[in-house]
């Protein structure tokens, strides 16, 4: 069922780059799509007034790089020690001991934790929210799981004969040359064409799969499941061929673009699935829905900003200011 009780948010021309904007806004619209009632109501409860769900989305990875966050940095990604295009696989055990400071598999489990503990404040459960928000996309990038040469940061390439490396054109170069730059507007366009799929269109068969694990009493297991399925498609695609020095504006690109779209929408379906497991035990991803107005998106309900936020959005707005506006989310992995 989509809900009804929406705010609507003002359309802007705002110029940010990457999966983690692009992708992890689209990722949470989408989501909204599919709360159910009683699960809306507690995403706006622990949202502030003027944050819709969308920008809680990349507020994890503007908090990695803040001096109060930098703690959070390795919970983006979990490095696939494999050998792509060989073997692809991922081992929690193996793959998550990122300098002891966890990875997203483990940090979702936590979230997840602390978001259900009623005794934790509400700006604790709030972060968590964000972090959720934010990790369901990551886990769903091929290279967010895997570490050979630091998730293709390392590996250089070309795109439209500008030198850039691998990992920032799936974060961000071939998404947007396929769909435009990410203003709001492009983003519920974007929303709105994989909402179709899922229901009646490309995605509508395999949707029911994507069901398949979203268990919140076993968030590693399903952690790990999700972060096998991009995984693959690292040896499958992301490096089955030798890129380095390649340009990958054309056939590399065409062929990847229906790669990513799929990978946002799955995300988003499960975002709503784990959400809503976690307010009401049911995934909410059966049955008809009553569709909405395509131009609103959740917003949140408290006015009053807690006090660690004030410092955090502080410590943000100087960070930003040093990037001159062109911040583009967590590229460099380990």
């Amino acid at each position: 069922m989509r809900i009804k009780h929406l705010l609507p948010i003002l359309l802007s021309a705002t110029n940010v780059a990457s999966w983690g904007f692009y992708g992890h806004k689209t990722v949470a619209l989408l989501a909204s799509r599919y709360l159910l009632p009683d699960t809306a109501v507690f995403v706006r409860t622990y949202l502030y007034k003027d944050q819709t769900i969308m920008d809680a989305a990349v507020w994890a990875d503007r908090y990695a790089h803040i001096p109060l966050g930098r703690y959070s940095k390795t919970w983006h990604y979990i490095d696939a020690k494999d050998d792509p295009p060989r073997v692809c696989e991922v081992n929690y055990s193996r793959d998550c001991a990122v300098h002891g400071s966890g990875c997203i598999v483990s940090a979702l489990a936590n979230m997840t934790d602390r978001i259900q503990d009623d005794s934790l404040p509400w700006p604790a459960r709030a972060q968590a929210l964000r972090f959720i928000l934010h990790f369901l996309g990551d886990i769903h990038q091929p290279l967010h799981t895997e570490s050979k040469l630091r998730g293709g940061n390392s590996i250089h390439v070309k795109f439209h004969h500008a030198d850039t490396n691998l990992h920032t054109v799936w974060d961000s170069k071939i998404i947007e040359s396929a769909r435009g730059h990410p203003t709001e507007r492009n983003i519920i366009s974007f929303a709105n064409d994989l909402e179709e799929r899922i229901e009646s269109g490309l995605y509508a068969e395999e949707k029911d799969t994507w069901r398949g694990c979203l268990n919140v009493s076993d968030a590693e297991g399903c952690g790990v499941s999700w972060a096998s399925d991009s995984n693959k498609l690292v040896c499958e695609y992301v490096l089955k061929d030798e890129v380095e020095g390649e340009e990958l504006s054309g056939e590399y690109a065409d062929g990847a673009v229906p790669l990513i779209e799929r990978m946002v929408a799955m995300a988003g379906y499960r975002l709503a699935g784990w959400l809503n497991m976690i307010v009401t035990g049911q995934d909410g991803l059966s049955g008809q829905r009553v569709r909405g107005n395509s131009m609103e998106v959740v917003s949140g309900e408290r006015v009053l900003r807690d006090v660690v936020d004030v410092e955090i959005d502080a410590q943000i707005e100087e960070w930003e200011k040093t990037r001159m506006g062109n911040f583009e989310g967590i590229h460099v992995q380990h």
